[in-house]
């Protein structure tokens, strides 16, 4: 435990590089060479939260490219040449683009493999390929619709309508740019009730200290943004029915690479 302690703080260890851009001081892996990865990130993107919790939990040196999505600089020309869809994150290593925050994951972990975190067994990873497709597919919009509602928008509210739609318009998704320019309160009770459905999925799930197992895996880096933003909006109070999740959740935001992983404060957007 001292030993990932340490680890956890040289991850969160951050400087200043000359023109103000924010970099993460390089940590030095246990074995080879160092490689050259960059991350396009946001500080408050879940999706983006979740590699840096797999960079952290590797001790993988990175440098981070922040894209502030409230400036729209994920629909800057030079940002959307490098990842055209227009969202973070995006990894560049050794000059070879990664897209999608899961195929991300997947790519550092089999490509440091030190340490594993998918299951060695064939039953082991599909459980956990499945917990990263549920973030997605279910957790990622509900969080999304309840993040727009307690955080984007407040931030947002002093652009005027005619320029907020002028900046969207180069979005390629256009269902995402609509994100930006409304929410039904229906939406976040819907949102409230995918959350409580899926503490209940954890509680259920949870025959062992982590979600496939004993060993901390990508499952359980699937669903720390989950419990993250959880705290983050004051939804912690999901967890009490559920003492197996709830100890879970704790154990996991305790853990010194999902405290790595966390906005500092300066980035960090508040309800």
């Amino acid at each position: 435990m001292q030993a990932r302690a340490r680890g956890g703080a040289r991850a969160q260890a951050r400087h200043r590089a000359a023109g103000g851009a924010l970099h993460d001081a390089p940590t030095r892996r246990r074995f080879g060479a160092l490689a050259v990865l960059e991350l396009w990130h946001e500080w408050n993107s879940v999706h983006s939260f979740k590699v840096r919790v797999v960079l952290a939990e590797k001790e993988l040196a990175w440098t981070g490219r922040h894209v502030a999505l409230l400036k729209f600089e994920h629909l800057r020309p030079e940002y959307l040449r490098l990842n055209p869809n227009g969202v973070v994150p995006t990894l560049v290593h050794d000059g070879r683009t990664i897209l999608e925050s899961s195929i991300i994951c997947q790519y550092l972990d089999e490509q440091f493999p030190q340490p594993p975190l998918l299951p060695p067994d064939a039953y082991g990873r599909a459980r956990a390929l499945a917990w990263l497709n549920y973030f997605d597919a279910v957790l990622h919009p509900a969080l999304r619709a309840v993040s727009f509602e307690l955080l984007y928008r407040p931030l947002l509210a002093a652009l005027p309508r005619e320029e907020l739609e002028r900046k969207l318009a180069s979005h390629p998704d256009p269902a995402r740019a609509r994100d930006y320019l409304g929410r039904l309160p229906e939406n976040v009770e819907e949102a409230t009730r995918v959350f409580a459905a899926a503490v209940a999925r954890i509680e259920q799930a949870l025959d062992a200290e982590w979600l496939t197992g004993a060993q901390f895996g990508l499952a359980d880096v699937a669903i720390a943004p989950f419990a993250e933003r959880l705290e983050h909006l004051g939804f912690s109070r999901l967890w009490q029915p559920h003492p197996k999740a709830q100890d879970w959740s704790e154990r996991l935001l305790g853990r010194p690479s999902v405290i790595a992983a966390r906005a500092p404060a300066q980035f960090r957007f508040s309800v």
